[in-house]
Parts: C-alpha cells; structure tokens; sequence
C-alpha cells in the first residue's frame, strides 16, 4: 500500500494536508492523512489513520446490530468479542487503500501523505470477498452425502467465518451504503440450522456386563449433554462398549479393578471411529454388593467426565 506516489516538495501546503475531502472528494474516495519525519512514516501513518476510521466505524456499527438483534430477540452475543478480533485483523490490511500524494514540509521538517480509498474499486473489491466467503461457507454447510460427524466441524468453520462475512458487509456499507447484512444474518441462520441438524444424529448405545443399565446411561447422558440424540438398534451410529470387573485380593476392604472399553462405530461399514477406554479401581469395607455398588459409581462418574472429552477431541480431528 506504501510505494511510489505523488511527492511534492514546493512550499504551498496541499488543501488535502488539514482537509483531504476538499481534494478527493468524499462522494469518491474516503480518505485520511498521516504525518511523519519521513515519507516513508507518513504514508504508514496515513494508512493507520485510514485504517484507524474504519475500525472505529465497523466497531460502532457492529454495537448498533447487536441493540437490533436484542430488540427484536435475537442471539446478540453471537461473539462481539470473536467480531470485533476479526474485523480487527481485516481491517489491519485494507483492501484497495494506497498513499496518493505526499508533502515535505521543509520549513518544519516534517512529511504528510494521504491514503484513500476509491469507493468504485474497493466496492468491487470487498463484493467479491463477500462472495467468495459466503460460497465457502455455503460449501462448508453442505451435506450432500448425507448427516456425519464431520458435518459438526464444517459447520463450526463456517460460523468462524461469519464475522469476516461481516466486516466485508460493514465496510460495503460504509463505502456505497449497498446493505448485504441481511444475506450474512441468513448465512448465519443455516449455519445453526445445519449444526442442529448435525448434532440430531442418533447415537445407539450398547454395553456389555451392564446388567442394570447404569453404563449405558453414562454413556447416553453424555451424548445428550453434548447435543446428540440416543437412538434405537437402527441407528447408523453406535457407543459399543464393554464392563469387565477383576475381583483384587482382599485386605481389611473388598478390592474391585475395573476396565471399560468402548468404541464409537459406523455401523454400514463396520468401522471404528474413535476408541474410549477407563480403568480404575474401588474399595468398600462392608461388604461385595456394596463394594459392586461403588464401582458403577467410579465408572460413571469417569465416563461423565472422560467421554465428552474424548468425543470432542475426535469431531475437532476430523475436519
């Protein structure tokens, strides 16, 4: 953005120095000025005044869509922080800014540069990122092979690039008044719709040597916790897992290992997802039935807090 331009050193201060719009005509360009003890200075700072206009205006805007997303009920706090370090990192690199002219002051030794912005070319400029975004999010949505696992970490990308959607959306905004939010509001509402979608997918649950059930209700707990439904014997999706208890030797308690190892599995190929395996071991001094009692608590209560883990860790890898 800060290469060779107009450089004049005569000693008449350009109307552009305390006034660029008298120059470059804010039906045109938007513009700003910079100075410094260089050209080189000048122009940077030009730019970060450019930049600096931007940033406050996309802030104030994103500010005002959130009071209208509150008011007609909508989620306002679709991240104004996640926003806001988004459009912060666009904006750092201005598509189209460039210096125009610059000024030496030589009386006072210092240098003056303008940046602008021709609103005509960084129109075109900002309409084709806008585009190319929402066609990778539109593609990122897709499921054209049916609801999987992956479906979750696509959709989780997409939402990612929402606030980038955004940034493009506000600046358009500020550039020609072209209003494009409301197709990057609607972007916004597939992509929920796609990830509910995703997270409808049933999940069987089947465990051996859980007489009781209560293993399969740890494991089902923690599907739903995490948005997935528990489906029946048809489910293309299923937790097969296995209880194995190993009596220890007996000292003043009763001694009880345990192992479960389960295994998230597709069931129209057969093949194995993602492994889960917990261990540990349970004692009790009354008696074997209260000392079995205590290792189904052990168990659940690991698979409570191991399981979504490990189950988050494999859709975050998959994509």
């Amino acid at each position: 953005m800060i290469g060779e331009f107009a450089a004049l050193n005569a000693q008449t201060k350009p109307a552009w120095v305390n006034n660029p719009s008298a120059v470059y005509s804010s039906q045109l360009y938007v513009s700003a000025t910079g100075a410094g003890a260089g050209r080189q200075d000048a122009g940077r700072n030009a730019i970060a005044a450019l930049t600096s206009f931007f940033k406050q205006s996309v802030s104030s805007r994103v500010s005002i869509i959130d009071r209208e997303r509150q008011v007609d009920g909508s989620s306002a706090s679709e991240s104004n922080m996640s926003q806001s370090i988004e459009s912060s990192a666009m904006l750092d690199n201005l598509m189209g800014a460039e210096i125009r002219e610059a000024w030496n002051d030589t009386v006072n030794r210092i240098w003056y540069a303008v940046a602008v912005m021709e609103k005509d070319k960084c129109t075109g400029l900002y309409n084709a990122e806008l585009d190319k975004i929402a066609g990778e999010i539109e593609s990122l949505i897709a499921a054209p092979e049916g609801i999987t696992f992956e479906a979750i970490p696509r959709c989780k990308r997409a939402r990612e690039l929402v606030p980038k959607a955004d940034t493009c959306a506000l600046v358009l905004l500020m550039l020609d008044g072209q209003n494009r939010q409301p197709e990057i509001s609607l972007l916004a509402e597939e992509i929920n719709a796609a990830l509910d979608r995703a997270r409808s997918i049933p999940v069987d649950v089947r465990v051996q040597g859980d007489s009781e059930g209560r293993i399969r209700a740890a494991f089902a707990n923690a599907l739903s916790a995490e948005g997935f439904k528990t489906g029946g014997r048809s489910s293309r999706f299923a937790v097969e897992a296995a209880l194995s208890t190993f009596p220890a030797p007996k000292t003043l308690y009763f001694n009880t290992r345990y192992t479960v190892d389960a295994a998230l599995v597709d069931t129209s190929t057969g093949a194995e997802l993602f492994t889960f395996n917990i261990t540990g071991r349970e004692s009790h001094p009354a008696s074997q039935e209260d000392e079995d009692s205590r290792v189904l608590v052990g168990v659940r209560r690991k698979i409570a807090e191991d399981f979504p883990v490990a189950l988050r860790e494999y859709i975050n890898s998959i994509y």
